[in-house]
């Protein structure tokens, strides 16, 4: 399941204006707005709650996001936290950001997606990005919250008869079955979710040990997973699918996904920090980018993420094998 062509025409038009303005190296394509770093649960496999346990009360203001949506100047704004319904303007800044022409993914856990679903409006553009990671028994379990999975179900539900669109994220963890994940994609598939997306659970840099993948066990997994599943109803794209079965290499492109927070701009990259710094060119042009990635940080060994990786995915593109899978992939083939 590709993303909607109009969405990929977006993107390829971003790329063209900007590489006619002389940037031809560091583009980034997608804003992660943290708005605040307050969360309602505490889940195993989490960074952030880890990294901002002594912030967890700051936020971004309305102003402060929608500055840095036009200061970033990316198609995609992939707004989060913490929780970012427990921020009371976050309808309002999604908004904002549909009216600059955005397409916005809202991530949430959906605990309180039920009481705050008539705040926002249905838009082509927009889309409730839900995190689920597995059938109820595992995701509640990682969650450490009974009923969290059937609340994200039910949200999905609410928001589909609502007429948003709705993704899904997922984490795969070590210990979770790959048939379940399977099992839970078939699932939403026929609930009506506009697409699926997964990654594997990575250790960020705050000591997390909840089944984190070193990237072999990664291999091996999503191998698996593709021979059951195949791909299907995926935002990803096929390169970056076969990237995280072990059968092609893709480089890290960290610029590709910037991250705005209420510490700032947060450097070097969605999944770690060596501190935030108050500009945005200060990110994009006082950044070494050279200094990161697998071989070259060694916490970024076994990262295999999206926000990374799958920025790469069109200069890896190596010969009609390649451009057919993705003409294919777009097509819904």
């Amino acid at each position: 399941m590709p993303l909607p062509l109009s969405i990929n025409l977006k993107v390829a038009r971003h790329l063209a204006r900007t590489n006619l303005r002389g940037n031809h190296k560091h583009i980034p394509l997608v804003l992660m707005l943290e708005l605040t770093h307050a969360c309602n649960l505490h889940c195993a496999g989490c960074g952030r709650v880890r990294e901002y346990a002594e912030t967890v009360g700051n936020a971004v203001t309305r102003e402060q996001a929608r500055a840095a949506i036009i200061e970033s100047d990316t198609p995609f704004v992939c707004m989060g936290g913490g929780e970012p319904l427990l921020h009371p303007y976050s309808p309002a800044v999604a908004a904002d950001a549909v009216a600059l022409g955005k397409v916005v993914y809202f991530c949430t856990n959906a605990l309180r997606l039920p009481q705050r679903m008539g705040e926002f409006t249905p838009h082509r553009r927009f889309y409730f990005n839900i995190h689920l990671d597995g059938p109820p028994a595992i995701h509640d379990k990682l969650t450490g919250r009974p009923g969290t999975a059937e609340n994200a179900l039910e949200s999905i539900r609410l928001a589909k008869r609502a007429g948003f669109g709705v993704t899904v994220n997922t984490t795969l963890y070590k210990d979770t079955p790959v048939e379940d994940v399977v099992s839970m994609f078939g699932q939403l598939t026929d609930m009506g979710v506009d697409g699926l997306m997964i990654a594997p659970a990575f250790g960020y840099e705050v000591g997390i040990d909840a089944g984190t993948l070193t990237r072999s066990e990664a291999h091996e997994r999503f191998s698996a997973l593709r021979a059951a599943w195949h791909d299907r109803n995926m935002y990803h794209t096929p390169i970056y699918m076969e990237f995280l079965a072990g059968e092609r290499e893709l480089a890290c492109m960290p610029w590709g996904t910037i991250t705005y927070t209420p510490q700032g701009w947060k450097r070097p990259c969605y999944l770690l920090t060596d501190t935030h710094v108050a500009t945005l060119d200060e990110l994009m042009n006082g950044t070494d980018w050279d200094a990161y990635g697998p071989g070259r940080d060694p916490r970024c060994t076994d990262c295999m993420l999206h926000s990374g990786f799958e920025p790469s995915v069109m200069d890896s593109l190596r010969g009609i094998r390649d451009w057919v899978q993705i003409a294919r992939w777009q097509l819904g083939g």
